[in-house]
């Protein structure tokens, strides 16, 4: 879906001026675009390459082979090339603009297609094949999520990777291009030539893909899927009877045995006749499912809405500012106003809003048109129209500073393990929301997060671990709502720490190393301050309920001999309630469980009373808590519940394991098997090993609801928290790679993880956010 545009997105590009986000691959970003005077026919999705790839001596040949290459394409199957800089100091390129979703965010929300959907899909997709192959070109990386589809029907889009036949002085470095589990053998060897058939083995698995909802060789580790695909070992297995003939000749690993574009067009489409690769007769608009419809009908809306927004100003140097809420195109509900009370606006700009809007109106012709009108037609006066509510909305987490009852929103943090029993209700998902992937602006990476309501907010430090700070995300679409402390403040040194969240606030330790700060969430700006203590550094803030509480580290450091400084607050004045000073304490433990608060060290882990501070239970061990807020603690002699500290099974686990709420502890396996790795869970009250999966390379394991989630290896899978059955698997394309040489199909671990309304947040080493739906 679209994304309200970057706050450090430039106003323009070329002629074009940016309207929204549409995303971010391996080559740079995409924009959502129009050209001066330009209307809904004149949409571009404009390419700007990424700033380190500039830097390549032999970038810009390839850049400009690109355009050539897309520009040698027209047919009404594949998006054309509109223009193109490859000269320019960010090059980019603009490409006509497709309304809808990829095939892969389709199936992935409404699920398979059916069986002459899918036929009808193939055919007009080869045709798009026989285009590409006409212009002695190959796609080269025909995958689902290069699939677009429109109201007309499916369009093949990014030829970001394609190569003429004939340009083998970029080809010669023995990079391999592509997307694991939709390349052809030929292209995973790396010994043999990628020709126009290999373009037709991934249509085939696209095919695949689009009639099951698996592509033929998912696997949960990488170097199976390309295993499986050099050896041709494909899972058909879900595929209908009357698709199997055409997709398995496609997937044969011989390419000569592989059938021709035109021959496929003949398979899927009988009625095609003598010129298979001509553009089919189609009266009316292409005959998606209800569901599929009702995706495209909300990017319609969305854009629509880009249309008739005003322009955003032109920044001036310096800081961007954060984008206004009231401008975001995919926010539903949204309308931007039409401009400030009693200012004059530009007649000619006004005309070409309104005739934008007229066709934003037009646009909702699906399901979802009573809605739109009902929100659009009133801005369709000769008027400025601004109203009292014109640019009215809703703060992302509550009502904000100043008064009120905040809203009932879920918090998580990524220091959770189990993400409750509601994780994957997704009546909890943020309004709006669809799958996303987004970066972090600069060198940062994440250390940790936390998710309330809409809002996403990160910890983030350079690589010499000089910096901390803040930045915050809109869950719904992952576009950027503020920083803290701000660009323009002074950097070097800053740290941020013990980072916690409710429905409208952000806590934190101040930029200026001087106590503790409370930040609206909406949009960054400080509210209040907790003050520091003399000879103490803050440490942590946690808030629960009616209180805030914190902790200092005093001037040894943590675990020093000197003393350690803990305090709560009332979260309605800001009174202190209690201080403790505990010796040998850790700050960073600082955390609530149940009613009580925990504090561990190096000699004791102790609870204290919410109310008063007091201890009310200790024991002699160094003890960790099993995931933030864990009713489970890990000691050297077993699990001990964290509120009361009783000892509870005398297995031996380490702080890593993830314990459910209910006493299932999920561990790795000590050795492999069948020479993979696997999970085991142990029931802690019985002392024994209730089910055991294999799962590879595995990265993390969570636990949501009743399933075990397990990410690694460029997607996730999803078993039964009792049993280990009931296996769900999904892979996600924009799943980034490690950095490095060889690092090709070998995939990023994420940093952070967590699991709110059936979706996944995720982030990585490399800067890169992703959220998407959980198996």
């Amino acid at each position: 879906m679209l994304r309200p545009l970057d706050a450090h997105a430039p106003y323009d590009v070329g002629p074009y001026r940016l309207l929204a986000g549409l995303g971010s691959g391996g080559m740079g970003t995409v924009h959502l675009a129009l050209p001066p005077d330009g209307g809904p026919d004149d949409l571009v999705a404009l390419k700007t390459v990424r700033r380190d790839l500039e830097l390549e001596g032999d970038f810009r040949v390839r850049f400009r082979r690109e355009a050539e290459a897309a520009r040698a394409v027209r047919s009404p199957y594949v998006s054309a090339l509109v223009d193109a800089d490859p000269d320019a100091e960010r090059p980019w390129l603009a490409t006509a603009y497709v309304v809808g979703p990829s095939l892969d965010e389709a199936v992935t929300r409404t699920g398979a297609l059916s069986v002459p959907v899918v036929r009808e899909l193939g055919a007009d997709l080869a045709r798009g094949l026989a285009a590409v192959h006409g212009a002695r070109l190959v796609h080269r990386d025909l995958k689902p999520a290069n699939v677009v589809l429109g109201t007309g029907g499916p369009r093949l889009i990014d030829f970001g990777i394609a190569q003429a036949y004939d340009a083998t002085a970029l080809t010669a470095t023995g990079i391999m291009v592509g997307s694991p589990g939709f390349m052809s053998p030929e292209h995973v060897a790396g010994d043999r030539s990628v020709t126009a058939r290999s373009d037709v083995f991934c249509l085939g698995a696209v095919l695949c893909f689009a009639a099951t909802g698996r592509g033929p060789f998912q696997d949960s580790e990488l170097a199976a899927i390309v295993h499986r695909i050099a050896q041709g070992q494909a899972d058909l297995s879900g595929l209908p009877e009357e698709l199997r003939e055409v997709v398995t000749a496609c997937l044969h690993r011989d390419p000569e045995q592989r059938p021709t574009p035109g021959e496929l067009v003949r398979a899927l489409d009988p009625a095609a006749g003598e010129r298979p690769a001509a553009p089919a007769p189609r009266t009316g608009a292409f005959p998606w499912p209800d569901g599929v419809r009702k995706v495209i009908t909300e990017y319609e809306i969305a854009v629509g809405r880009a249309l008739i927004a005003p322009p955003a100003p032109r920044r001036a140097p310096g800081p961007a500012a954060a984008p206004s809420p009231a401008g975001s195109p995919s926010v539903p509900g949204s309308v931007p106003d039409a401009g400030p009370a009693g200012m004059a606006t530009d007649a000619p700009a006004a005309r070409r809003r309104r005739n934008r809007l007229r066709w934003a109106v037009g646009t909702g012709a699906g399901l979802l048109v009573g809605t739109v009108t009902a929100l659009l037609l009133p801005l369709l006066g000769d008027g400025a129209g601004t109203g009292a509510d014109a640019g009215a909305s809703a703060s992302p987490g509550g009502t904000g500073a100043g008064g009120g009852e905040a809203a009932a929103v879920p918090v998580v943090s990524s220091k959770t393990r189990d993400f409750g029993p509601d994780a994957l209700d997704r009546s909890r998902l943020p309004a709006g929301w669809s799958p996303w992937s987004a970066s972090f602006e600069g060198s940062g990476s994440p250390l940790d997060c936390a998710l309330s309501g809409t809002v996403i907010v990160c910890r983030l430090h350079t690589e010499d671990g000089n910096r901390l700070w803040l930045e915050a995300r809109n869950a719904s679409d992952g576009t950027a709502l503020w920083r803290y402390p701000a660009e323009d403040e002074p950097a070097d040194g800053t740290r941020v720490d013990g980072l916690d969240l409710d429905a409208r606030h952000a806590y934190i330790t101040s930029a200026d190393g001087d106590g503790f700060a409370i930040l609206r969430l909406d949009d960054g700006e400080p509210v209040a301050t907790l003050p520091g203590a003399p000879g103490y550094a803050p440490s942590t803030a946690r808030v629960h309920k009616d209180r805030i509480l914190v902790s200092y580290t005093g001037g040894a450091g943590t675990g020093g001999a000197h003393n350690m400084l803990f305090r709560a607050y009332a979260l309605e004045d800001r009174r202190q309630l209690w201080e403790r000073v505990i010796n040998m304490a850790y700050p960073a433990s600082l955390d609530v469980v149940g009613d009580r608060v925990w504090v561990d060290g190096a000699l004791e882990a102790q609870t204290l009373d919410l109310a008063t501070g007091k201890t009310l239970a200790r024991v002699p061990e160094r003890c960790v808590l099993a995931g933030r807020g864990s009713r489970h603690a890990v000691c050297p002699d077993g699990v001990r519940d964290s509120g009361t500290l009783r000892q509870i099974s005398g297995f031996e686990g380490s702080g890593s394991m993830t314990v459910s709420q209910s006493g299932l502890a999920v561990v790795g396996g000590p050795q492999r098997r069948d020479g993979s790795g696997y999970l085991r869970a142990i029931d802690l009250a019985a002392g024994r090993e209730k089910w055991s999966v294999t799962v590879g390379r595995t990265q993390a394991a969570v636990v949501a609801a009743d399933r075990v989630l397990v990410l690694g290896d460029a997607g996730a899978r999803s078993f039964e928290l009792d049993s280990g059955e009931g296996e769900v698997q999904r892979t996600y394309a924009d799943w980034p790679k490690e950095d490095g040489p060889g690092a090709t199909f070998v995939t990023a671990a994420p940093t952070t993880v967590m699991v709110s309304g059936g979706a996944l947040f995720l982030t990585f080493e490399d800067g890169t956010l992703l959220s998407v739906a959980a198996p």
